[in-house]
C-alpha cells in the first residue's frame, strides 16, 4: 500500500515539473530584438523600447504607440487595454505579446512602464 503512494506521489511531481518547464516559455519569456519578434509571429515574446512620444494613437478598444530599440529599429504595437496614468512621462516600454504579420503590427497583452527618474536621487540644493 504504502509503494502505490510512493509511485503516486512520484508521478504526480514529475507531471508539474514537466508542467512547469513546458509553460516556463510564455512565463518567462526574455527580452528580445524586434527583428526576432517579427521573424516569430507564432512565438510569445517580450521586447522593450524607448517610447516615441508624439507616436501615441487612441483608438475604441485600446491605443497604439511606437517604440525604438538600441540598433534604432521602429516597432508599432497596439495595447488592448486602459492606458497607465504615468505613460506619457515613460521613457521605456516593456510589452508582452506576439507580433501581428497580416497587420505589421506587435499586439501586446501585457504593458509595463519604466520611468527612470522614479528612481535617481533628488538633487540637494
Amino acid at each position: 500500500m504504502k509503494s502505490k503512494r510512493i509511485i503516486v506521489f512520484v508521478v504526480a511531481v514529475i507531471l508539474l515539473v514537466l508542467s512547469v518547464v513546458l509553460l516556463s516559455d510564455d512565463l518567462f519569456s526574455p527580452y528580445v530584438s524586434f527583428a526576432y519578434a517579427q521573424a516569430n509571429p507564432d512565438k510569445y515574446v517580450q521586447v522593450m523600447g524607448n517610447l516615441d512620444k508624439t507616436q501615441i494613437s487612441h483608438q475604441e478598444k485600446g491605443f497604439s504607440f511606437i517604440i525604438k530599440d538600441e540598433a534604432g529599429a521602429y516597432l508599432k504595437v497596439f495595447y488592448e487595454g486602459a492606458k497607465p496614468l504615468n505613460f506619457e512621462h515613460s521613457e521605456q516600454v516593456v510589452v508582452l505579446g506576439k507580433f501581428s504579420k497580416d497587420n505589421s503590427i506587435f499586439l501586446a497583452d501585457k504593458l509595463l512602464v519604466k520611468c527612470p527618474s522614479k528612481y535617481t536621487k533628488e538633487k540637494v540644493k
